[in-house]
């Protein structure tokens, strides 16, 4: 097993582009985003995995802030990332390099969350690597995208099922706006993101602010790794004084062949017509023609947000919990 440094957005979208599903976390334009909101302080560092053959075997993004007399702090989030079929034996080898990358000796101080399933074996996996478990494991849900539109409305819970036929009834418009098909919406993803910043505010939630959304759109538009783009949809009633004013939306974040729920907004008006149940559909069937095959939901936690959950969970994906982070 071989550990290559990756320097070039259309090399990593190669490697990326051959994964059976890849993670947000590791896309380039994650790493171009993090990079900018930080000022750069902290800084992408990107690896290619090849077999002894230099047939692909996976990648892996590493990110690394270097305090100075200390030493360097480095967060690996969900990742290394596999080819499919990988043995076993190769993949812990490319654990191992990854960890003999930032070793204890030269000051780096490794914070490991891997995309392996929670659980003893990943437990005793990660203590070869002299990596202790810190915190349990993120869960999301995944749905599978392949099957035919019909079956996939089928395996819908059927309340969900329902409540979307009737949000199809209503007279919204729904619109979609992508950075790699060349029809962005700036005034429309400012005010989702200026919305969802203020709704964040006020529930006291987490996750990524506007800056970082800002910063990854930017990225895409001027990176454009294949497989990479971000994708708006929005309903609205039409112009009010010749503008359109959102009344729900959501934001997709597309890399490779699987795509990320990443944020979500809704009015008075929009909850009334149930307009999420028809943005997420619409979103799910303008994936798969894009040729998506997986869509991570962008996290699910039954306990602060019991309400989302449900939502997310009337898909009837496939829900997932990580081995969580190591120290």
């Amino acid at each position: 097993m071989q550990l290559t440094s990756c320097m070039s957005p259309a090399d990593w979208a190669a490697a990326q582009n051959a994964l059976r599903f890849s993670v947000l976390e590791q896309s380039w334009c994650y790493g171009a985003a993090i990079a900018a909101v930080t000022r750069g302080k902290v800084q992408p560092e990107r690896w290619l995995l090849r077999r002894d053959d230099g047939s692909m075997a996976g990648l892996a993004q590493a990110f690394v802030r270097r305090i100075s007399l200390l030493g360097h702090f480095v967060r690996l989030v969900r990742g290394p990332l596999f080819v499919p079929g990988l043995p076993r034996t190769e993949r812990e080898a490319a654990l191992a390099l990854i960890r003999a990358q930032y070793p204890w000796r030269a000051r780096c101080l490794l914070w490991w969350l891997p995309e392996l399933n929670g659980g003893a074996d990943s437990d005793a996996t990660m203590a070869q690597l002299g990596l202790r478990p810190m915190m349990t494991g993120y869960s999301s849900i995944r749905c599978d995208l392949r099957p035919t539109p019909d079956k996939l409305r089928g395996q819908l819970d059927g309340k969900w099922r329902n409540t979307l036929k009737a949000a199809e009834k209503s007279a919204l418009l729904m619109e979609t706006a992508s950075i790699a098909a060349g029809t962005w919406n700036d005034e429309a993803f400012a005010a989702l993101v200026g919305e969802h910043a203020q709704h964040r505010l006020e529930e006291g939630f987490g996750g990524p602010d506007a800056r970082f959304y800002a910063a990854y759109a930017e990225a895409a538009k001027t990176t454009r790794p294949d497989g990479e783009d971000a994708l708006l949809f929005w309903a609205h009633a039409g112009t009010h004084q010749g503008r359109v004013r959102p009344i729900a939306g959501i934001l997709v974040l597309r890399h490779g062949q699987a795509a990320t729920y990443a944020m979500g907004w809704s009015n008075e008006a929009g909850r009334l017509v149930k307009a999420h149940y028809r943005l997420l559909w619409h979103a799910m069937l303008t994936l798969r023609d894009l040729g998506v095959t997986d869509f991570d939901l962008g996290g699910v936690d039954t306990q602060r947000g019991a309400g989302v959950a449900r939502f997310k969970l009337g898909l009837n994906g496939a829900v997932f919990t990580l081995a969580g982070s190591y120290l």
